[in-house]
């Protein structure tokens, strides 16, 4: 995966992963906000997603139901802060019951023939943003952009 440098120091409590996707931003918006195209892309390989409710509009709110492939049950819960189709969602985010909301903004940029996914997570603190990364948010977000680009047709191992 080919990911871009960003611009500017990180923010001290944000992690951001970016990746293309041969796919318009109007195919990709679908993918976030379709309840029956996100079960696709978001539970990890061997695992299930449930959408428990999916209210995509600004004060809508969301319940995922996830089952890993060790058995785990993640209930993951949030609501729509801004819904600008084709080119940006922003959402909260969290495990239920850990009061750690993330706010993540998803901004969507035609690159020619595709289009650079840039997933931008806010946690409350920088020690919050040091745990998620600890167990692994970093590297679950970049492995469900590609599931999501291989749901929208990209054949697996490959990136514009």
């Amino acid at each position: 995966m080919t990911e871009k440098p960003r611009k500017g120091p990180p923010n001290e409590r944000e992690f951001v992963v970016e990746r293309a996707v041969r796919a318009s931003p109007e195919k990709i918006f679908e993918a976030y906000t379709d309840p029956k195209l996100v079960p696709r892309w978001w539970a990890p390989p061997g695992g299930s997603l449930w959408i428990e409710q999916m209210d995509v509009r600004p004060g809508g709110k969301y319940r995922f139901v996830q089952h890993t492939p060790d058995g785990q049950e993640l209930v993951f819960v949030g609501s729509y802060v801004e819904v600008q189709p084709p080119t940006r969602l922003v959402y909260t985010f969290e495990v239920e019951g850990q009061g750690h909301p993330v706010t993540a903004t998803v901004e969507l940029r035609r690159e020619g023939a595709s289009t650079r996914v840039t997933l931008t997570n806010l946690c409350v603190s920088k020690e919050v943003r040091e745990l998620m990364m600890k167990y692994g948010a970093e590297a679950g977000a970049k492995a469900a952009l590609r599931r999501l680009a291989q749901v929208l047709g990209e054949p697996e191992g490959t990136e514009p």
